[in-house]
């Protein structure tokens, strides 16, 4: 399956994001992954879903320019809404992993019109209560960022390798490490930083797409309870877990994910 590159002027830099499939006749899907992922995060998702557009957005790409206006899961999510308009695309289906997850909230707050389903991966309405082990390696990023150091290479994969119970072959392994090697990581930085300080808590009631709340058994960094106050805030919601997958089970347990994200988006949700 051909994915195709686009890119979106922003005001000082631009965002990019991967497209397969554009001309069938599905509800497009529109796939945001997580921080110390990246957008080949998704390709399974995209090579399994050939009736549907799907667009991954590469949250990396901005880092290329002045990233300083899109430094934050907010300001991403209006460039998200950007590219719709771009693309025409006035209703999607809405996929966020962790980071990703986050914006995902945002869009399907203050845009609900524009988002027909929804499912939020590894992700909570905040950061607090993150797993000690995954907040000290954002820390250990931190420390290494402001320093004006560039992470080592063992230390970007060890990162990545948080994020999965297993790894995918060695081409695809270091594609993802290349990615993230590949980004300033003061940009990194300042974006999770920005989303250790919210706290969407006050506006899932604002969520009207019926939802899917995804969290692996063995994530690394949200806890069932995150997923619990999701499912708790958000109207029309359900949890469910994956049992041995960590925080992105897209790839690390591919199959069962897909499995659920057909079964959301196809299902027929009552309407009370």
């Amino acid at each position: 399956m051909e994915i195709s590159s686009r890119t979106i002027p922003l005001s000082e830099t631009s965002m990019s994001y991967h497209v397969s499939q554009p001309n069938s006749a599905g509800t497009p899907i529109v796939l945001l992954h997580p921080w110390f992922g990246c957008w080949q995060f998704w390709k399974s998702v995209m090579t399994s879903l050939p009736d549907r557009p799907c667009y991954a957005v590469d949250f990396y790409s901005p880092a290329t320019g002045d990233w300083s206006t899109v430094a934050s899961p907010t300001d991403l999510a209006d460039t998200v809404i950007s590219m719709l308009d771009s693309e025409n695309l006035d209703q999607v289906d809405l996929i966020g992993n962790s980071v990703g997850g986050i914006v995902a909230q945002i869009i399907a707050a203050i845009a609900p019109e524009r988002i027909r389903r929804l499912i939020l991966v590894g992700t909570g309405a905040n950061t607090t209560g993150a797993l000690p082990g995954f907040a000290a390696a954002v820390d250990r990023w931190t420390k290494i960022a402001r320093s004006g150091d560039v992470p080592s290479h063992d230390t970007v994969e060890d990162t990545v390798r948080m994020l999965v119970t297993s790894r995918p072959d060695n081409a695809t392994w270091d594609s993802y490490i290349q990615a993230v090697r590949e980004t300033d990581p003061t940009y990194i930085t300042a974006v999770l930083l920005a989303a250790r300080e919210l706290d969407l808590t006050p506006q899932l009631h604002r969520i009207s797409a019926p939802t899917l709340i995804i969290r692996g058994s063995e994530d690394c960094a949200r806890t069932a309870e995150h997923s619990a106050a999701l499912a708790a805030g958000i109207p029309t919601a359900r949890s469910i877990e994956i049992a041995g997958a960590g925080h992105s089970p897209m790839v690390d347990h591919p199959a069962e994910f897909l499995r659920l994200v057909v079964d959301h988006l196809d299902a027929v949700i009552p309407t009370s």
